[in-house]
């Protein structure tokens, strides 16, 4: 349910990116949502208490890279990806997070893969390609990639990344306080480029409407995604939890539906079922460990 309801918020997230896109520039919206979530996440951290621990923190290399992995590489990635390549390019290439995720964690973390794994991993991959490719798979052979696909693939590794760096450091920090000290962090890189951009490059244009767009997304996605997938991903690991980034698109398609009123195609009711299937199985499938392989 975390992972889902993270899923859930980013899905909003993009929409209401595209719609920003007119009001203000990339690095503006990264800014202003970091300053707003960072104020957010200092009042948690004094309210739990968690702010005490920032003293006794020695392995700060490990909170600069979450930092530099999953708030400012993957989202100006990905956002300079989409401004050369299209959406559905770019969702193609997001469903093959889990296998890089696997990968990555089976050879650094030492996770154990079963088959279970994979055919939720197969299974939720062909349901986000059934609907990329509007239910007909030759439409695959149609697709072209460029230099925006690149970058796109980047920011996924970006974020394969920040998943396997964030487990590691859950061993000695709370989802919170790590997720908090990257989202801080990255302040010290944002806010200039936020400022520069604002002053020379795109003047903010302000409105009710985008105002109300910029909160949601500066608490939404970026405070509670964070807090719901570091927790979600520290109770069924990496690899696992990856496979719920598939469940993003559709999510999209469903607040199209509910909100914008543009219903979903058959092909997408019919891939939306499958990632479903694959992300729950995959959750609640748990891996068997060493010492239980023994003992059977």
């Amino acid at each position: 349910m975390l992972l889902n309801t993270a899923g859930m918020l980013w899905g909003g997230n993009m929409i209401l990116g595209h719609y920003l896109s007119g009001f203000f520039g990339p690095w503006s919206i990264i800014s202003t949502r970091l300053v707003i979530g960072g104020s957010i996440f200092v009042l948690l951290l004094m309210q739990t208490g968690e702010i005490k621990k920032i003293k006794h923190i020695t392995n700060w290399w490990v909170v600069i890279a979450l930092a530099i992995t999953g708030v400012i590489g993957f989202q100006s990635l990905l956002y300079y990806g989409l401004r050369l390549t299209t959406a559905t390019n770019a969702g193609l290439l997001n469903s093959l997070t889990p296998l890089l995720t696997a990968f990555f964690a089976a050879a650094f973390l030492k996770e154990k893969l079963n088959y279970h794994h994979w055919v939720a991993a197969v299974v939720t991959i062909f349901g986000l390609v059934f609907i990329l490719s509007e239910g007909d798979l030759s439409n695959l052979l149609l697709l072209n990639f460029n230099a925006g696909d690149l970058f796109v693939l980047a920011a996924m590794v970006s974020w394969v990344a920040y998943s396997l760096i964030a487990k590691k450091a859950m061993m000695g920090m709370s989802p919170l306080l790590i997720t908090a000290l990257g989202v801080l962090l990255s302040l010290f890189v944002v806010i200039p480029l936020g400022l520069i951009e604002a002053n020379y490059i795109q003047t903010p244009l302000i409105t009710t409407n985008a105002v109300l767009a910029l909160l949601f997304i500066s608490i939404g996605p970026t405070v509670l995604s964070l807090l719901f997938w570091n927790k979600g991903m520290n109770i069924i690991g990496p690899s696992r939890a990856s496979l719920f980034l598939n469940t993003v698109p559709v999510y999209i398609i469903i607040i199209n539906a509910v909100f914008l009123g543009v219903m979903p195609y058959q092909y997408q009711v019919v891939g939306m079922g499958l990632i479903f299937a694959g992300s729950f199985y995959a959750g609640l499938k748990k891996p068997v460990s060493a010492i239980q392989k023994e003992q059977e």
